[in-house]
């Protein structure tokens, strides 16, 4: 089915505008979750910019002494000889002023007690101040630094709790996160490479790890683990002195509540979707106190498959969960880290989460205004359409029907000119296409008139005159017996009538053999077989259609008003062929020796005679019925010719002709 113009246009604007509208929905709708998200993560990136900033900061005293205490050589060999009285001695030497003040107050103090300067972030982070302040207390006596000595397997010698106490060997894995049954191969082989790489470092890093293990209350603690290897004289690792310390909750509630969305009376929402949440991974469990509980296994999880996928280096990694809440599932997108990559402890994470609840509301709103802006606009554009195309389609219709009247052979038909645009210019092109095919219609008709219908169409599809050539062409000579005495009474209308009417019917018979004509001369008919075209039985054409010839005469004159008789000459041979004449004038027509023989054995001829010369004869062979004619005595010729008169023709290869 076509559809009209109008409809096509109503369909591409549509298309136009439902194509442009969805775009600029879905662009927004990225630009939209962009913004969100990028929000969200310099939010979260700041808030682990501010924690690993603190973190140093909270530690960085500690991991002063706890070099200094790995480079004392009785340490080193002490730990080489598992002599735990000996290891708490140098231990309590070196740290003997943090035992001190720790027995004196009751509570961590300097080395192990963060500043007041270390409890906001520094420039590097992007917003100073939001992540709130430590309690001012310090840690609590329940979870004050512990230290602990491993040898060069990660097995525990001895460790000290707070009041320089040594504690059992069950205490002390517990707190260290070492195993009872000691590290397995794979963590041996860990701590072991950990060691050597940090014995190899210039600086004298240290290892970070994270772990939960009861503390001295009973109960489990989130603790961060530092790891400082001890090496022999010979610079090898002989084991490393670790202190867990008291893993603070890295600014949760503060991230949250500067994050959490205000509604449009300024208030804050307090909902779990309104604010960033966030929290910290450990061997499958998350800690948090921001997060919900009835999300955090899923959480929990997801972190778990993307790290034993792989994902575990210290870029920042994000992902998009599905959490239902309150018979809810609602988008959320988490961000996380990897805070100790490398590290023989079990990677830990600090995570974030945000709700795209209202991201997607807001994505949604911004879409229906979308829509309803592009339906506005196709309402408008397809009463403009209506409107243009009501001027277009007219004209086009007034084109299509006189495309038709021209198809139909009307060449006078003309369409308005209306506008000068482009529907004008067509207009008017058709016009003078209509006058064009109207003169050229003429054209053809007056050359089919004045030369033959093959000539004409040869000079038609042929660009240029056809050209001069050697062809060999049987030619054909018809005359009529007695015709200026027949004529001599008669009236001018009546001598062309009598050439028309004898001149038509020879022609017909010609066109019927495949002939050309070539010219009439008065009252002979000059005809060509061969010439321009040629059917490889040129002579036997020619000369069925001069037996023809002489019949239809014959039924003329019993049917019609005049009565006289014709004789016929051919001559079968090579001819120079083309269009001669001047340059204003050109007529398609033979020259040479064979035409002039053809014309004087058409003179030569007597009333219903047909002469042929000798390479006609050969070419009908054993098919012609014919009178050797000798020593004829031709004008223009110095020597005597040998003619033939035909009589006649085998009556299938006649029939054969005229089929």
């Amino acid at each position: 089915m076509t559809l009209p113009l109008r409809a096509k246009l109503i369909l591409i604007m549509s298309v136009v505008v439902a194509g442009g509208t969805v775009g600029t929905a879905v662009v927004t709708q990225g630009y939209v979750r962009q913004v969100y998200q990028r929000n969200f993560e310099e939010d979260f990136k700041a808030e682990v910019r501010y924690f690993t900033e603190r973190q140093f900061q909270r530690l960085d005293d500690i991991r002063k002494q706890c070099r200094k205490l790995a480079d004392n050589d009785a340490l080193a060999a002490a730990i080489e000889k598992t002599d735990s009285t000996r290891i708490r001695t140098e231990v309590m030497d070196e740290l003997k002023e943090f035992y001190d003040l720790s027995l004196l107050t009751g509570s961590v103090l300097s080395p192990f007690r963060p500043s007041k300067d270390s409890l906001r972030p520094s420039g590097n982070a992007t917003r100073p101040g939001t992540m709130g302040k430590l309690d001012g207390s310090g840690l609590r006596p329940n979870d004050r630094p512990t230290v602990g000595v491993v040898d060069a397997e990660g097995d525990v010698i001895t460790m000290l709790d707070p009041d320089g106490k040594i504690v059992s060997i069950d205490e002390a894995r517990s707190v260290l996160a070492r195993r009872r049954d000691g590290p397995n191969d794979k963590q041996r082989e860990l701590f072991r490479a950990s060691m050597k790489r940090l014995a190899a470092e210039v600086d004298e890093k240290q290892e970070i790890g994270y772990t939960m293990a009861k503390g001295f209350d009973g109960k489990q603690h989130l603790r961060e683990l530092i790891v400082t290897p001890v090496m022999s004289q010979t610079h090898e690792p002989v084991g490393a002195v670790i202190v867990a310390v008291l893993t603070s909750d890295l600014g949760e509630r503060q991230l949250q509540s500067f994050s959490r969305q205000t509604d449009r009376t300024g208030k804050k929402e307090g909902h779990f979707d309104q604010g960033i949440a966030s929290g910290f991974w450990l061997e499958g469990k998350l800690h948090s106190e921001t997060i919900h509980q009835d999300v955090r296994d899923v959480v929990a999880q997801a972190v778990t498959d993307k790290l034993a996928a792989g994902d575990v280096g210290a870029k920042f990694n994000d992902l998009t969960l599905n959490l239902t809440l309150n018979n809810e599932t609602v988008p959320h997108k988490l961000l996380y880290r990897v805070l100790n990559p490398g590290s023989p402890y079990p990677p830990a994470c600090q995570i974030a989460i945000y709700s795209l609840k209202k991201e997607i509301a807001e994505e949604r709103e911004l879409q229906q205004k979308i829509i309803n802006i592009g339906l506005f606009a196709l309402a408008v554009a397809l009463l403009l359409i209506l409107f243009i195309s009501k001027g277009l389609t007219k004209p086009v219709h007034e084109l299509v029907a006189a495309t038709e009247q021209v198809r139909q052979g009307n060449y006078d038909v003309k369409v308005a000119v209306r506008s000068h645009d482009e529907i004008g210019q067509l207009a008017t092109s058709f016009n003078e296409m209509a006058d064009g095919l109207k003169l050229n219609r003429k054209y053809q008709r007056l050359l089919s008139q004045i030369a033959d219908r093959m000539v004409a169409e040869q000079l038609i599809n042929v660009e240029g005159a056809l050209g001069g050539e050697m062809r060999e062409v049987s030619v054909l000579f018809c005359d009529i017996r007695g015709f200026t005495r027949m004529t001599a009474t008669m009236q001018p209308p009546e001598i062309i009538a009598l050439l028309n009417e004898h001149m038509t019917a020879m022609t017909a018979l010609v066109h019927q053999h495949g002939g050309v004509v070539d010219k009439f001369v008065g009252d002979m008919i000059m005809v060509l077989f061969g010439a321009p075209s040629a059917f490889g039985d040129d002579a036997m054409r020619a000369s069925q259609c001069a037996l023809r010839m002489v019949l239809r005469r014959d039924e003329l004159n019993a049917t019609g008003p005049w009565s006289f008789q014709v004789g016929i000459g051919i001559a079968t041979g090579t001819v120079v062929a083309g269009c001669m004449g001047s340059e204003q004038r050109l007529d398609y027509t033979v020259l040479g020796e064979r035409v002039n023989l053809a014309s004087r054995l058409c003179s030569q001829a007597e009333s219903g005679e047909v002469l042929i010369d000798e390479t006609t004869m050969e070419k009908l062979g054993i098919t012609a019925s014919a009178e050797r004619l000798e020593n004829l005595a031709l004008k223009g010729f110095p020597e005597t010719v040998t003619a033939y008169r035909l009589m006649g023709l085998e009556v299938h290869a006649a029939d054969q002709a005229e089929s």
